[in-house]
């Protein structure tokens, strides 16, 4: 499909490459297989604009390389992709011993090289909580978490990255750090560098927060970019209690110009679960 037929969207949309698994990317029964290389062709053939792999780093270099390649050869963006994804779910970022800032300086490397190979600049972070919840000890590694970005943010500047700072709903996935927009906005604020910036995933931040589209319009200078699903739970936009052709007209109106991922599964999953998202997806862009 030559550029100028690809279907036309309003928005430029991110299609995931693997949430829960590498192996189970979003359109896994539509596109020829669940290959990388032959999601990103169907991506390209839908009109998305990106791709985004919480597993890039995981996978090997020759994969990597690979998607890269297929990227390039379609006009696609690498959007988002985990920085920590060995240690996601461990107290890592809010570790200031020297043994856990070496970890972080090599993760960063590793992200930096995956980068290159996919040309990728978005880099999530989310990380553990320690175990205390009581309030002076959760802003004690907020804070920690503060100064580790910030020892590594010139790195990642330099290097054209930014850290994305992920609010993470304790009702989807209990037992991270930064599970509210507050949380995250005090990692942000106390970090004080242009590339540690906030990952605004308007179903995260509805269940835990609620009024995430309001959020969203004042928060907009903090946001490095959008993910998207519909609530409750995690579901094709459109579908649940967001009203998500408001959202979508509102970034677009205002100028929105980096990708929105769209961060969810199929609510069947099925070929037709698919296309049903696409149709819905359709109408709450308006194209």
């Amino acid at each position: 499909m030559s550029e100028s037929s690809r279907p036309r969207w309003k928005l430029r949309y991110a299609g995931h490459l693997g949430l829960r698994g590498p192996d189970l990317p979003l359109f896994r029964h539509s596109a020829a297989s669940v290959d990388p290389v032959d999601q990103i062709a169907f991506l390209a053939r839908l009109g998305f604009a990106g791709v985004q792999d919480n597993f890039l780093k995981l996978r090997p270099v020759a994969e990597q390389l690979r998607i890269g390649r297929a990227l390039a050869d379609h006009g696609l963006a690498m959007g988002s992709f985990n920085n920590n994804p060995a240690h996601w779910n461990q107290p890592l970022w809010c570790d200031e011993s020297n043994a856990a800032r070496a970890i972080l300086a090599a993760e960063l490397d590793g992200s930096i090289a995956a980068a290159t190979r996919t040309g990728g600049r978005h880099l999530t972070c989310v990380t553990g909580d320690p175990g205390s919840r009581n309030p002076e000890a959760h802003h004690a590694a907020l804070s920690a978490m503060a100064r580790n970005l910030r020892r590594l943010a010139d790195r990642a500047s330099d290097a054209g990255l930014v850290f994305c700072v992920e609010p993470v709903a304790a009702a989807w996935i209990p037992g991270l750090l930064v599970a509210t927009i507050d949380d995250a906005l005090t990692v942000i604020r106390e970090a004080a560098h242009p590339a540690v910036r906030l990952l605004f995933d308007v179903a995260h931040i509805e269940t835990s927060d609620g009024e995430a589209f309001a959020r969203l319009r004042v928060h907009r200078e903090t946001v490095a970019l959008v993910q998207a699903a519909d609530t409750p739970g995690r579901r094709d936009l459109g579908s649940g209690s967001l009203d998500w052709a408001a959202i979508l007209a509102w970034l677009h109106a205002e100028g929105h110009g980096g990708l929105v991922e769209i961060e969810h599964q199929p609510l069947e999953d099925s070929a037709a679960g698919e296309e049903a998202l696409l149709e819905r997806l359709r109408v709450a862009d308006g194209s």
